[in-house]
């Protein structure tokens, strides 16, 4: 908190700067919650594009979208108990698909009526969630961190009910510096605080490759760990676990499971 606060501190006009714009506020329906966007970016999404590349999430029909309706609760759960709003994703190596579990993850969790959810591309080395969506994408998060951009000018609401994106925006070096930097603390201080019905999710960078996902764990109240089945070493498996024992693990995913 005291690090927090220098950052505050350091960084005041900024903040107020952020502070002055507001991007979403929300409306009950019902027992439903319905965003009203005022800033952030709607955009449309092609349902093709989506089952292409393995958003089930989006399909009430498909057969693993209860599969991650039993994640979606087992997280929230987990999440409550702590009285934490945020997570983050990552993996023991590339490719072992974390980033298609953080979106699918991200999109049951805004077909709940009472939640809305931020889906944070923190992966600034190889940004994948705006191509799996098929989004276009100029600006995101390393344009805010480098004060280039206000958070309001990156959000993106896909069309999709209660769920905003914040794309990585461009590849930048020194990702792991940038992200801990006291203007970094700032903005994840001010997205984890800003609504109380809100639950932040990072997609990380691989943790055996790059020192990103030890920094962004202490933004986050979890971190999930996907391994891919028959596939990841045990070593590999033994090195991130071992890399995030002070870190809030509440569990790993085992993905590409063959039936």
């Amino acid at each position: 908190m005291d690090k927090i606060k220098k950052a505050l501190e350091k960084a005041e006009k900024f903040e107020e700067n952020m502070q002055t714009k507001t991007t979403v506020y929300s409306k009950k329906v019902g027992k439903e919650l319905v965003p009203v966007y005022t800033q952030t970016r709607v955009v449309p999404i092609d349902e093709k594009i989506l089952l292409n590349n393995k958003i089930y999430s989006y399909f009430q029909d498909n057969l693993l979208t209860e599969q991650l309706r039993v994640l979606r609760t087992k997280i929230i759960d987990k999440l409550e108990k702590i009285n934490g709003n945020t997570i983050l994703i990552t993996s023991a190596r590339p490719g072992e698909g974390k980033t298609l579990i953080a979106i699918n993850l991200a999109i049951s969790i805004a077909q709940k009526y009472d939640r809305t959810v931020l889906l944070v591309d923190a992966n600034l080395k190889n940004p994948m969630v705006h191509s799996y969506l098929g989004i276009d994408v100029d600006k995101g998060l390393s344009d805010v961190l480098l004060k280039e951009a206000h958070i309001h000018e990156v959000l993106i609401n896909p069309s999709i009910t209660r769920f905003i994106i914040m794309p990585a925006g461009r590849k930048v070096s020194g990702s792991a510096e940038l992200l801990n930097s006291p203007t970094a603390e700032i903005i994840f201080h001010d997205i984890k605080t800003r609504y109380p019905e809100r639950l932040i999710i990072f997609d990380s960078p691989s943790i055996l490759t790059c020192a990103d996902p030890l920094v962004l764990a202490d933004y986050a109240d979890a971190v999930l760990l996907v391994i891919e089945a028959e596939k990841t070493p045990a070593e590999d498996i033994k090195e991130a676990v071992k890399l995030l024992q002070e870190k809030p693990l509440i569990g790993v995913v085992l993905n590409k499971v063959r039936e």
